[in-house]
């Protein structure tokens, strides 16, 4: 917020820009708000949905929704229409709770009918380094961003079954490549069991709780400073990263790693062709 939004100092709106947080609990940036929904768990859709009704002039026949008052929603409805520029900031927390991929649908209608109204847009808050860029390259490659299954040699796309939580909530995993990234800290206890429970190999320059869990871990080069690469910021604007320093003897950086790996895979599928 500091950066990028609230606190910022505009080109166009110097200052009098309103913040509003909806969330199942206060947090920090709740605190910092003009105005804090604070709903009921697994009921975003449904709030979504109402906004999306007022917006368009419907009225709703119940007192109110996932917890809050129908006056209350009515009043962010007008706030939302009546702004120059609005911009609907939405976390991973929409794909967790249930409805998953159907609440972002909900948040791009509702973008779109703000949009016949005023200016709007829709931008996903990012997590860690670089995840923007992992799907990006997803959706280049396979038309789509994350979820992706290539069990039948095709993608597929089906959030909700073939996403990394709800295969492992499945036990459906026998082993996992985990590059760049710690699921371990995040992931609900259940499925962060299964990884663990299964071989586990982690390509990392760091040595996280994933890591100190995995059977083999590949220490790799840091982007940006032992060797190049590109990474996306949160807004799709790639950024070209110069290696700055040589990196340790015999580290290699991840696409080293990956190419190695799977030069062997190649090389034992094609043996195992050979000799069925």
């Amino acid at each position: 917020m500091e950066r990028y939004t609230i606190f910022r100092k505009g080109r166009f709106q110097k200052e009098k820009r309103k913040l509003i947080v909806v969330d199942v609990r206060k947090t920090e940036t709740a605190e910092t708000a003009d105005i804090f929904l604070q709903i009921k768990p697994n009921m975003d859709y449904e709030v979504l949905q109402a906004l999306r009704a007022l917006i368009r002039d419907q009225e709703l026949d119940v007192d109110e929704v996932a917890g809050i008052p129908t006056e209350r929603l009515e009043e962010i409805a007008d706030t939302m229409v009546e702004c120059r520029f609005g911009a609907l900031f939405f976390g991973s927390g929409l794909t967790m709770a249930r409805g998953k991929n159907r609440n972002i649908d909900a948040v791009l209608s509702l973008v779109s009918d703000l949009n016949k109204l005023t200016k709007f847009i829709a931008m996903p808050m990012r997590g860690h380094f670089n995840v923007t860029g992992a799907d990006m390259i997803l959706t280049w490659q396979t038309g789509y961003p994350y979820a992706v299954d290539f069990s039948l040699g095709y993608p597929r796309y089906n959030p909700g079954e073939t996403s990394a939580v709800d295969i492992l909530l499945r036990e459906e995993s026998d082993a996992a490549l985990v590059v760049a990234s710690d699921p371990v800290a995040s992931l609900p206890r259940k499925a962060a069991e299964h990884l663990a429970e299964n071989p586990l190999i982690v390509v990392d320059p760091h040595m996280s709780a994933t890591a100190r869990m995995a059977d083999v871990v590949l220490p790799s080069t840091f982007v940006g400073i032992e060797s190049g690469g590109t990474a996306y910021r949160m807004d799709h604007v790639p950024l070209p990263l110069k290696k700055i320093v040589e990196p340790p003897e015999g580290i290699l950086s991840d696409e080293e790693i990956l190419r190695i790996i799977l030069s062997e895979v190649k090389r034992k599928k094609a043996e195992q062709m050979e000799n069925p």
